[in-house]
């Protein structure tokens, strides 16, 4: 006999809505997602997936939570270099960049999101760190090269045309460009 909705623990339902609303932002994106959608999809009211999930934003950013936590979970198990977690991390979630795009817009009116956003960025950064540093000459000044991370991998994340070369292509070329960039800087510097 199928259990009744107040047998069901809170956290395997709030899962459970976090499945549809998944389904329902990859599929139709931020814009073209109704909270009344994914309150149908998952067979309760509107009203009831607010009390798990306080506003839309809350919702979108509970579900990007989720999928981008599970890439990085999957690549920081690896032991493989920092610069292929980076590039195993960027083709998992390929499939998700307009949503990235959608949370990026949404970052100045979303504390929700702001959150995640900006974790998830400390974390790219930090990786891309990791792969550039092991390149880098002793005392190189690093703060440039996690500027211009960031940019570049915001627009990895965020870019909506299709990307001509493989992403671990991409990877090596914005590697170099920052080792040798920082490698001038330091060169100047001490000369």
């Amino acid at each position: 006999m199928p259990r009744n909705r107040q047998e069901i623990p809170k956290a395997e339902r709030q899962s459970a809505l976090l499945d549809h609303a998944k389904e329902l932002f990859t599929a139709k994106g931020y814009r073209g997602t109704r909270v009344a959608d994914v309150g149908r999809a998952a067979g309760i009211a509107s009203a009831a997936v607010h009390w798990y999930f306080p506003t839309k934003d809350d919702l979108f950013a509970a579900v990007l939570e989720r999928v981008f936590s599970e890439a990085i979970a999957e690549v920081e198990a690896s032991d493989s270099p920092p610069r292929d977690r980076l590039e195993a991390f960027l083709v998992r979630t390929q499939r998700y960049r307009v949503l990235h795009r959608e949370a990026y817009e949404r970052v100045e009116e979303s504390a929700a999101l702001r959150a995640w956003y900006f974790g998830l960025l400390q974390w790219l950064d930090a990786l891309l760190l990791q792969a550039v540093s092991a390149r880098l000459p002793e005392g190189a000044d690093t703060d440039p090269i996690v500027d211009t991370a960031h940019v570049l991998l915001e627009g990895m994340l965020m870019s909506a045309r299709g990307i001509d070369r493989p992403v671990g292509e991409l990877m090596d070329m914005v590697i170099d460009a920052l080792v040798a960039t920082a490698v001038a800087k330091s060169v100047a510097s001490h000369g």
